[in-house]
């Protein structure tokens, strides 16, 4: 039994007539009567009483009418509410952004240029703002439909696509200092200044990895923590120390900080991420305008 079959009853009962009934339903004469007899093999008891003139409920049929006539309501409104759910988040897009100075600054750019030359008046984005970790959540439940992050940061996770659209290098980061004199820093040499490190639950696994390795070779290094990028930006606008991160992060156009690169193996790299499967067409048309026009941002 089936739910077609029991809309099949449902309308005959309240037809009380075969025919009817056959071109409601767009069926034959003989497979509504086929339906019935093997709803009422598979309940053990008759619905209806025939006769050559006549069509009745048979008093179990009327008790298995009221009680199912309000479930198929139930799961006709239910399929609704789902097809207007679906709908609503074809022409919605919802991006995922950790807060980089980078992110803050091009974001509201590369949006209306997207606007401007892609999207369409039924289209909706948001933007939402956390952690990395929280960022891999939503993505996976369906809050986020893509995020901005690094591959390092997704790497253990299942069913998710990612697409780089910058390599970098890990840099020493000063504010106002156009006396550097240095084209690269060694590792070793960093124990002469005060150094800025993000959180270990806020910054990406290679960044971690490689504080943890600046500590190790500089032992007496004198180290600040903050507890995601935007503060450790701030805290070296505000001479404060001098921080360590990609050069990817540094807000558009910035020209108050200086990024000198580490002598360092690791290239992080940056990029989006979204869902392997069951993906939006609004959310591949952006991944698809995104990975051509990027460079345009940087």
């Amino acid at each position: 039994m089936n739910f077609e079959h029991l809309k099949v009853f449902v309308n005959l009962a309240e037809t009380l007539n075969f025919s009817r009934t056959a071109i409601e339903m767009n069926l034959s004469q003989s497979a509504v009567s086929q339906i019935i007899s093997s709803m009422e093999n598979e309940l053990n008891f008759f619905l209806f009483k025939r006769t050559r003139k006549e069509v009745h409920l048979t008093e179990s049929g009327r008790e298995f009418y009221h009680s199912i006539k309000p479930l198929l309501n139930v799961y006709d409104k239910s399929v609704q509410k789902a097809k207007s759910a679906a709908i609503r988040k074809r022409n919605n897009l919802t991006i995922g952004y950790s807060g980089t100075p980078y992110e803050i600054s091009i974001l509201p750019k590369l949006i209306e240029e997207y606007n401007r030359n892609i999207g369409n008046d039924s289209l909706y984005i948001f933007l939402e703002n956390f952690a990395h970790n929280e960022l891999k959540d939503r993505l996976l439940n369906g809050d986020c439909d893509i995020i901005f992050t690094m591959p390092d940061i997704i790497s253990k996770m299942e069913n998710v696509k990612y697409i780089n659209l910058v390599e970098g290098h890990y840099c020493v980061n000063f504010y106002n200092s156009s006396g550097i004199k240095h084209n690269i820093f060694k590792i070793s040499e960093l124990n002469k200044f005060r150094l800025v490190f993000s959180d270990s639950e806020w910054c990406p696994p290679s960044q971690n990895i490689l504080q943890k390795y600046i500590v190790s070779v500089n032992k007496d290094v004198n180290v600040a923590y903050a507890n995601n990028i935007l503060s450790s930006s701030l805290m070296v606008k505000a001479g404060l120390g001098v921080g360590i991160w990609a050069d990817f992060v540094n807000a558009y156009q910035d020209k108050t900080i200086t990024s000198v690169p580490l002598n360092y193996s690791i290239r992080p790299k940056y990029g989006i991420a979204m869902l392997d499967y069951g993906v939006t067409t609004s959310t591949k048309r952006f991944a698809n305008w995104l990975s051509k026009n990027y460079l345009k941002f940087k």
